[in-house]
């Protein structure tokens, strides 16, 4: 709920700001670098998730995203009506909520904007079960999109980074048991609901 909040803040921020038609020049381009700095984070978020990795903490990468959109439709809200590339790009951001309910009013569209929907907004819900102190075993649950959390293994890396390999067990069951104990420096005994694997931590 934290994303959805946030952004509807900012939308009805930015609607009373247009509507007001408020001029603060200086706001606006203190909140424009934020913007593009909110921006290259969020491309960094996309491009490390894309190759497997992440900043550490379960909900950072979305908290750069949401203040990347929310930033966008706040600077909507104190820019001029205007026909360049940047006005147009930033109405994209206040836009998305009509979007998203233009979609939802046409049935053919609705099943694909609601799976879109839930999947850009719902906050994930994430638990970590220590290996060590390198290693964990991460559960991520989506609500309604799955029924079973994803068990994923999260290696700490590089000081802010860490390293999430996704699905290294497959019980499709809520976890109900847990049991882990390291064998040797290199893999990891796991007993889950009535799984017994074994994973390879390095390699």
């Amino acid at each position: 709920m934290i994303t959805i909040t946030i952004l509807t803040l900012c939308f009805l921020a930015a609607l009373s700001l247009k509507i007001k038609k408020a001029k603060l020049p200086e706001l606006q381009a203190l909140l424009w670098y934020l913007h593009l700095v909110f921006g290259c984070f969020a491309l960094l978020c996309l491009l490390l998730m894309l190759n497997g990795y992440g900043f550490k903490g379960t909900q950072t990468e979305r908290v750069f995203f949401t203040l990347y959109a929310g930033s966008g439709m706040l600077l909507y809200g104190l820019s001029k009506p205007d026909n360049d590339a940047r006005y147009a790009y930033l109405m994209l951001f206040f836009g998305f909520p009509f979007i998203l309910l233009f979609g939802l009013l046409l049935p053919p569209l609705r099943i694909v904007t609601l799976v879109a929907a839930i999947t850009l907004l719902s906050d994930s819900e994430f638990k970590h079960y220590d290996i060590d102190g390198d290693y964990a075993l991460q559960t991520k649950s989506t609500g309604i999109l799955s029924g079973y959390p994803v068990y994923s293994l999260v290696e700490d890396k590089y000081l802010f980074f860490e390293k999430v390999t996704q699905d290294v067990v497959k019980p499709q069951a809520a976890l109900h048991s847990l049991k882990m104990a390291k064998r040797g420096k290199d893999s990891v005994r796991i007993q889950l609901n009535n799984i017994d694997t074994v994973i390879v931590l390095s390699e």
